[in-house]
């Protein structure tokens, strides 16, 4: 069975010229085809230290070499960036592996080596892990929390633009989801934000991403609302997935204010990439620019629905005038826990 993810933005793929590799590098896991040798060998370099990085940070332990280099193929162009890799799984020993993978990601040299390149191995080691598919929120949002700071903040600020505006998914659905809905970035961003949430429910770093692998494997036991109320009970002490939810949306009516401050004055990375000067940012709260997608993307480990799920399992509107930075919240049924109003805050600038 193939299956294959696509992220790439419609600018870039329109944009971008045909891919000419005129250099090789061989690593232990990789086989990078880049524009240049010094690239290539970067490459080569950081995507077998986010290999092992990742791995170590959602397993406790490296994983073994595999059997096949993953083809790596680096192309930079302008504009928007992204990745897609494609898995194909098979059976081994009586159980479901990974047997190929293949990986393809496009942009701006800096964005590929400390974004893209991290999600898309992240993908990798939770489908090793799981030896197949990986719901899609999970495989999406856990990958998105290996992304840097700024994309993270983004996806933030936009879950909750996406659920002041009714676009947001109930996630007794979104947790059952095996194909991509239409409405890509909702699973982008919330999937971010709910693994965002599960990790830090969890205690945190490595033992938080192991109470999400536990979660994933109760819940994917025959994908179904029982096994995920159980899972939810078991591993995080909610009743049922609805009350999860509940949590969740409590959690992030609240959001701290947030400055990102980076002192790279000396910073090389494993790959001996010097990572520049030092350099505040003041991330804005403005609402961000939703990236084009492919409407309706068809070879993304799956096909997508035919239709959007009904309107009932779509966490519902508030008034669309009460988009501020601040949280507001309406009133609601009581059965449907209310959205979530509002970006984080920046703190305001001190004068000197």
């Amino acid at each position: 069975m193939t299956l294959r993810r696509h992220i790439l933005a419609v600018v870039a793929v329109l944009s971008a010229p045909a891919f000419a590799s005129a250099a090789t590098y061989n690593t232990d896991n990789f086989s990078v085809d880049a524009p240049t040798a010094e690239l290539a060998k970067k490459f080569g370099e950081m995507a077998e230290f986010y290999r092992k990085e990742k791995a170590l940070e959602w397993t406790g332990r490296e994983m073994p070499q595999w059997p096949r280099r993953c083809p790596l193929q680096v192309q930079l162009t302008h504009g928007s960036a992204g990745g897609a890799t494609t898995f194909t799984f098979g059976h081994e020993g009586g159980k479901s592996v990974v047997t190929s993978i293949r990986m393809e990601i496009r942009g701006d040299a800096k964005q590929l080596l400390y974004s893209v390149l991290p999600h898309e191995v992240t993908h990798t080691v939770l489908a090793n892990y799981f030896g197949r598919p990986v719901p899609r929120w999970a495989d999406e949002g856990g990958s998105v929390l290996s992304e840097n700071d700024e994309e993270r903040f983004n996806h933030d600020v936009r879950c909750r633009e996406l659920l002041n505006a009714g676009r947001g998914i109930r996630l007794r659905v979104l947790f059952r989801m095996t194909d991509y809905p239409r409405d890509m970035i909702v699973l982008y961003a919330q999937g971010y934000s709910v693994s965002h949430y599960l990790v830090k429910k969890g205690g945190d770093g490595k033992e938080g991403r192991g109470k999400l692998l536990q979660f994933l494997s109760m819940g994917m036991q025959g994908n179904t609302a029982e096994s995920w109320n159980a899972a939810a009970s078991k591993v995080y002490g909610f009743d049922t997935i609805d009350a999860l939810e509940e949590a969740w949306l409590t959690a992030l009516k609240t959001p701290p204010s947030r400055v990102a401050a980076r002192d790279m004055t000396s910073s090389v990375s494993p790959a001996g990439v010097p990572t520049g000067g030092t350099r505040t940012e003041l991330r804005s709260s403005a609402a961000p620019v939703a990236p084009l997608l492919e409407p309706p993307v068809k070879a993304v480990r799956g096909t997508a629905p035919e239709r959007e799920p009904a309107r009932p399992n779509y966490l519902p509107s508030p008034d669309p005038t009460a988009l501020g930075s601040s949280p507001v919240v309406r009133p609601m049924p009581p059965e449907i826990p209310p959205p979530v109003l509002g970006p984080p805050e920046l703190p305001k600038p001190v004068k000197p």
